[in-house]
């Protein structure tokens, strides 16, 4: 059984452990092949529509490509669309619109504090994700992992950014995903079953996101996650800049930081510091079935 809450911005699923969570990405993954689903690439696509087979009767002496037939590959223009958008253009009057100066001088403080303060009001709905809805329903005692789903505000995304290199994250959909799980021991005190815990964690968390992210990927979006013992991304590009459960970014994701004097540890809204944390990014939007229908089917 497994509980959910859907508001704006944001999607809160309950489920026993994290083994249930990829088992129901492996699922959908399956069930999108059996209703016919594809997901692939559009350039591959293009390409292999293209393809021109090599000329039967004069084989390797005929042109390769039949679209270009004369010397130097070379053939005549046959994209009618832009015949007809050219004709068009030289039909209508050529309107350039005036140039406007205001956006080639640079802010005024008045003018930057008046972009900063609409581009805030338009994302504290998804920057305020802190578990205060009454309307949603407690987990059951079986259900030990909080599956949370964050759609990235434009505000946030500057705070991850420098963690993909490689990963252009300011422009398309971005979905922070939050996995949390329920420890037995509370992870502000050390000891020998503290660290067999959470070493147990730390491994079945890498495999479990590892699968998740090559779920998304199947279905033709960006994933990665964040490996906790090293605070850096798992399939990414090498950087040094790091993403640690303790990091104060976390209190923008609804997580507290708790500052104990020699040292922090992160507590969940309901389970306080009796909890391991990781994160994944991905760029699928928050309404894809692998993020909003990642729930019990009973």
């Amino acid at each position: 059984m497994a509980a959910k809450l859907v508001q704006i911005g944001r999607i809160v699923t309950y489920l026993p452990d994290l083994r249930i969570a990829v088992l129901r990405c492996r699922s959908f993954s399956s069930a999108a092949n059996e209703w016919g689903i594809q997901f692939y690439d559009a350039l591959e696509s293009n390409t292999q529509s293209k393809t021109v087979w090599p000329d039967n009767v004069l084989g390797p002496l005929g042109p390769q490509d039949k679209r270009f037939l004369m010397p130097g590959r070379v053939g005549p223009c046959v994209n009618t669309r832009s015949l007809q958008q050219e004709l068009n253009a030289q039909e209508k009057p050529d309107i350039t619109p005036r140039l406007d100066i205001d956006h080639l001088l640079p802010q005024l403080p008045h003018q930057r504090q008046s972009d900063i303060s609409e581009q805030f009001l338009t994302s504290i709905d998804e920057i305020d994700i802190t578990f205060v809805d009454k309307k949603m329903p407690p987990p059951i005692p079986s259900d030990k992992m909080e599956y949370r789903a964050n759609s990235c505000p434009q505000i946030l995304r500057k705070d991850f950014k420098d963690l993909f290199p490689e990963k252009n994250i300011l422009e398309g959909n971005l979905t922070v995903i939050s996995i949390s799980v329920k420890t037995a021991n509370d992870m502000t005190y050390w000891s020998s079953e503290v660290e067999k815990e959470r070493e147990e964690l730390l491994g079945s968390f890498v495999q479990g996101a590892a699968e998740i992210c090559q779920a998304f990927e199947d279905a033709g979006f960006w994933a990665d996650f964040i490996e906790p013992s090293s605070g850096k991304p798992f399939k990414g590009a090498h950087t040094n800049f790091t993403l640690f459960e303790t990091d104060e970014r976390y209190r923008k994701l609804g997580f507290e930081i708790v500052d104990l004097g020699c040292c922090k540890v992160i507590s969940h809204p309901l389970w306080g510091t009796h909890s391991f944390i990781g994160t994944l990014f991905t760029s699928a939007p928050l309404d894809h079935p692998l993020i909003a229908n990642l729930k019990s089917t009973q």
